[in-house]
């Protein structure tokens, strides 16, 4: 049985220099001092489990790189979402679940980009695996957690950390017309979506020329603009988000459990249908941007907050 506390385990890894800076222009400072939850995590653990009336908290917890994913933090992720597992089937009275990030400046500025530099060094092949297994190790949520689970975004959720968020069956949003809640910049940075990013939108109730504007330009969303998307569920201002995210995880919780449980489970088999399909189309596009010479000047020119200057097509 896991307590109600956390799990500590991991380092924090700092992301991409130049592109947190780039993020925190989005997110805010991230030392802006944080609310608590039932219970504070330590400063040493990448994320955090809490219980409360029946609904289950899970914080990405690295602040200071704006909850940046890692390939540190989707261990974790992983670990603590499998030791839950048995836990709703078994003995748990938890009907539902919150998906946040630390503070309330950023929900996640996505994927650590120092990593993803690196990979430039790897075989193709060798990038096809490596992706596949951070993608899986935090979508397994939607495998794993047979009840709701709700993501409260305060604030941006960035390329792998939007796909994230779209892998939450309900979102609460920030209402701040000026600040973006998802992004999807990867075109931006040289890579093609990943992480299932094209699958979850096109499954989100978008068309098909929808998503694909937003993926192809790498657009970002402000919460009102994902609202009219039907993106989100609720938008609150952004010191509410996480509120109002657990107030709607009370309200299902008091619902019919078998009956939630049996519709969210049948919502995600007809979504999920083609996911894994998806994520292996996904890793294998980025592996090959990854391997191609002009890896890392989308990073850079995003840093710089300037156009990238790319190599054709028919380059290396």
């Amino acid at each position: 049985m896991i307590p109600k506390r956390h799990l500590r385990v991991s380092k924090i890894r700092r992301p991409f220099g130049g592109i947190q800076n780039c993020w925190q222009k989005a997110c805010g400072d991230p030392n802006t001092k944080r609310r608590t939850f039932a219970s504070t995590p330590s400063s040493s653990s990448l994320v955090s489990w809490s219980v409360q009336d029946k609904v289950g908290t899970i914080e990405l917890h690295s602040q200071r790189t704006f909850n940046a994913l890692t390939v540190e933090m989707g261990k974790e992720f992983r670990s603590l979402i499998h030791q839950l597992e048995p836990q709703f089937h078994e003995s748990s009275n938890i009907q539902a679940v919150v998906l946040c990030g630390e503070g309330d400046q950023a929900f996640s500025a996505g994927g650590n980009l120092e990593w993803l530099q690196s990979l430039h060094n790897n075989s193709v092949h060798a990038n096809v695996d490596c992706m596949l297994q951070f993608y899986t190790s935090f979508l397994c949520l939607r495998q794993k957690i047979p009840v709701p689970v709700i993501a409260a975004l305060t604030g941006p959720a960035m390329g792998a950390g939007a796909c994230l968020a779209m892998a939450c069956d309900l979102r609460v949003a920030c209402d701040d017309a000026d600040r973006p809640v998802l992004g999807f910049p990867f075109s931006k940075l040289g890579i093609p979506s990943g992480m299932g990013g094209l699958y979850l939108l096109q499954h989100s109730g978008l068309t098909t020329v929808q998503a694909n504007e937003i993926l192809m330009l790498g657009k970002s969303l402000t919460g009102p603009e994902a609202f009219r998307l039907g993106l989100v569920n609720r938008t609150v201002p952004k010191d509410e988000v996480k509120k109002e995210a657990t107030t709607l995880a009370k309200e299902i919780a008091a619902k019919h459990p078998v009956a939630v449980r049996s519709m969210i489970r049948n919502c995600r088999l007809e979504q999920d249908r083609g996911l894994m399909d998806a994520l292996h189309r996904d890793a294998y596009a980025q592996a090959m941007c990854y391997a191609r010479e002009d890896w890392g000047r989308g990073l850079q020119a995003v840093a710089q907050k300037r156009e990238a200057d790319f190599d054709d097509y028919h380059s290396k």
